[in-house]
């Protein structure tokens, strides 16, 4: 779990994009005004996800990562508003909601990992639950603890029309990435001679 962990903290700096020549970029599709769906492989951590991101005009962002190479699904949230203090891991309430007023479908707790005090990590996320209630839902809305600012945002349609794009980014890309390993570094002739 550490390691999966670290691997998902360096991952993160990928996320906001800070792109390097050692990553590679295989899908982007916009499936409405707010959400696009990407795929990357960042072979200097050997992860390699398909993710819908939403991006607000203030920073924020939130994206739904499903890596190709153990099939975990988890999510990177960057809120601008927050100012999150105190433990590195906290507990939120995830709610999604219909067209309708209070038209609540769904809602679970999960567990956080603070990675600043903008960012968290949602790990470990169970797949057909979560992926059944955000596909009915217009809108979801995550409830922070405390008094840390809760997080929503909206689809234009459903977020169905993400899955979709998330699904076929998956089905392209799985085969190729199961694999997908970090690029090691070769030793140099001179070094390996003095070993």
């Amino acid at each position: 779990m550490k390691m999966r962990l670290i691997i998902m903290l360096l991952l993160s700096v990928f996320c906001v994009g800070h792109l390097t020549a050692e990553e590679l970029s295989f899908y982007k599709k916009e499936t409405d005004n707010w959400w696009t769906v990407f795929g990357g492989a960042d072979t200097e951590t050997g992860q390699a996800t398909c993710w819908g991101r939403a991006s607000k005009k203030d920073g924020s962002l939130f994206e739904l990562h499903r890596s190709l190479v153990d099939g975990e699904l988890w999510a990177f949230v960057h809120n601008t508003e927050w100012e999150i203090q105190g433990p590195d891991q906290g507990s939120l309430r995830w709610n999604f909601f219909s067209d309708r007023k209070d038209g609540l479908i769904a809602g679970a707790n999960f567990d956080y990992v603070l990675k600043d005090k903008n960012t968290i990590l949602i790990l470990q996320i169970e797949p057909k639950q979560f992926s059944e209630a955000l596909w009915n839902a217009r809108y979801f809305t995550l409830v922070m603890p405390g008094n840390v600012a809760n997080l929503s945002l909206s689809f234009e349609s459903k977020g169905g029309s993400m899955l979709t794009s998330l699904a076929e980014c998956v089905k392209q890309n799985e085969k190729k990435y199961k694999n997908f390993k970090p690029s090691l570094e070769k030793i140099p002739d001179a070094v390996k001679e003095q070993l």
